[in-house]
């Protein structure tokens, strides 16, 4: 979300990447635990991170006019997204197939680093 407080960078990225770049920012901005509206995402975040905890923090707290300027930032990379989709943000949900394909996945070939899925640790 930070970066979306930079109207500079924001306008400058938003115009020159991919779309591949841009469908994975909308990912990220969209997933936390599970697939979340924006309007979620933002109540999570901000139920997580109250003004108080995020003033804490090194980069410090953004105003409400910054934390409504990252909003719209949201808002206009989630109209950019859906419209290269030609979906509407109501429609983007995760596909029943996926939750099957995490759990059955192959195991890890050995030395590859990779770790087992959750289920697989529970075999």
């Amino acid at each position: 979300m930070t970066r979306l407080a930079d109207p500079a960078w924001f306008e400058s990225w938003l115009a020159e990447a991919s779309r591949e770049v841009l469908i994975v920012a909308y990912a990220d901005k969209r997933a936390g635990q599970r697939l979340e509206s924006m309007e979620e995402r933002f109540s999570s975040w901000e139920r997580r991170y109250p003004p108080s905890e995020r003033a804490r923090r090194a980069r410090g707290t953004w105003t409400a006019d910054t934390l409504e300027k990252v909003r719209e930032r949201a808002g206009e990379l989630e109209r950019r997204v859906c419209e290269l989709a030609g979906t509407a943000p109501a429609d983007v949900h995760r596909l029943e197939w996926t939750g099957r394909a995490i759990v059955v996945r192959p195991a890890p070939r050995p030395g590859s680093g990779a770790k087992p899925n959750a289920e697989e640790g529970r075999r």
